[in-house]
C-alpha cells in the first residue's frame, strides 16, 4: 500500500496528525525486532465490520507479544470512530501497537482507500499458487511478515491472486493474509486450532457452517491431497469468502455449492451487521 493510498489523517497514542507525521527512528524495537501487532479492520458506510472482534484479537497479540499496552479497549473502539470521522466512510482501517522504545507500547491508527474485490473473481474463483514457508508464532498477529511478504511477491510474479502457505511438514496452512477452507467428500475442513492465525472472518463462517448444519471438521490439510479437494475457498477481512478456481497446476473448478453457500450466509450476516449499526 503506497502513502497515495493512505488517508491524510493518522491517529497516534489519541492525538490526530497529519500522516506525514507519523514516523518512528530506524532503530526502534518495532523495526529491527518485529516488536508490533496490528489489525486490519473494513469500513462500510461509517461502519464497522467485527470492530469489537478485531480489537479483541489485537490484545491477544498484544498478550502475546509481551507489549505493555498503557490503553484500554474502550479507548482503541473510540480512536477507530475518530479516525474515520477525519478521514473517509469507507476504506481498512489499521490499527498498530508497538515498541517504540518508550517504555510503552505506542499505538498508531491510519485508514487507507481499498479496490473492492472484482464479481466475478466470486462467480469464477481465483487461482493461486503454493509457497513453501510458515510464519513464525503465527497465533500473534504480528510485524513479523516476512514469510507472508515473499509468497505475495512470488504470487504476483506468477500473476495469481494469493499463495498458500505450505509448512515444513508438508501442510497447507492459510495464505500470505488470509484463512483456508476445504471441501472433500462434502465436509469442510480447517487447520487444527493453534496452527493458524484465525481471522475474524475465518470464525464467522465457521459458526455459520455449524448453523447451517455443514459438515465440519478440524484437521491437518496436506499439499499432497490438493488434486483431491473439492471446493476451496479464502476468506479474510477485506475478501469475505473468495472461492478458488485452481491452486497451481491443479483445477478445482468454479465455486461449489458449499462455497456458494457460505459466500451467500456471509453476505447476508455483514449486510445485517452493518444495517443494525446504520440503525442505532
Amino acid at each position: 500500500m503506497s502513502m497515495s493510498h493512505i488517508h491524510p489523517h493518522v491517529i497516534h497514542n489519541g492525538q490526530l496528525i497529519p500522516k506525514e507525521r507519523a514516523c518512528f527512528p530506524v532503530y526502534t524495537p518495532a523495526l529491527v525486532g518485529a516488536l508490533g501487532v496490528y489489525e486490519t479492520i473494513l469500513v462500510k458506510g461509517g461502519h464497522y465490520v467485527a470492530l469489537q472482534e478485531h480489537l479483541e484479537r489485537l490484545l491477544q497479540s498484544v498478550a502475546g507479544a509481551q507489549l505493555n499496552l498503557r490503553f484500554e479497549l474502550e479507548e482503541l473502539e473510540a480512536w477507530a470512530h475518530q479516525v474515520v470521522a477525519a478521514n473517509a466512510a469507507d476504506g481498512l482501517v489499521r490499527v498498530l501497537v508497538m515498541d517504540l522504545g518508550n517504555g510503552k507500547a505506542d499505538v498508531f491508527l491510519y485508514e487507507m482507500a481499498y479496490q473492492a474485490i472484482p464479481a466475478e473473481a466470486y462467480a469464477q474463483g481465483v487461482p493461486v499458487i503454493l509457497y513453501y514457508g510458515e510464519r513464525a508464532m503465527p497465533l500473534i498477529k504480528s510485524f513479523n511478515t516476512l514469510v507472508p511478504g515473499l509468497a505475495r511477491k512470488a504470487a504476483r510474479a506468477a500473476g495469481v491472486h494469493d499463495a498458500l502457505l505450505v509448512d515444513r511438514d508438508g501442510l497447507v496452512t492459510e495464505g500470505s493474509n488470509c484463512n483456508v477452507f476445504v471441501v472433500q467428500a462434502g465436509v469442510l475442513s480447517v487447520p487444527p486450532l493453534g496452527t493458524v492465525l484465525e481471522g475474524t472472518v475465518m470464525r464467522r463462517v465457521i459458526a455459520l457452517a455449524r448453523a447451517l448444519n455443514i459438515p465440519f471438521q478440524r484437521r491437518p490439510l496436506p499439499a499432497s491431497e490438493i488434486p483431491f479437494w473439492n471446493e476451496i475457498f479464502i476468506t479474510s477481512t477485506r475478501r469475505g469468502v473468495l472461492p478458488v478456481r485452481r491452486v497451481g497446476d491443479v483445477v478445482i473448478g468454479p465455486p461449489g455449492p458449499i462455497t456458494r453457500q457460505l459466500m451467500e450466509a456471509y453476505r447476508a450476516w455483514e449486510a445485517e451487521e452493518l444495517a443494525r449499526q446504520a440503525s442505532r
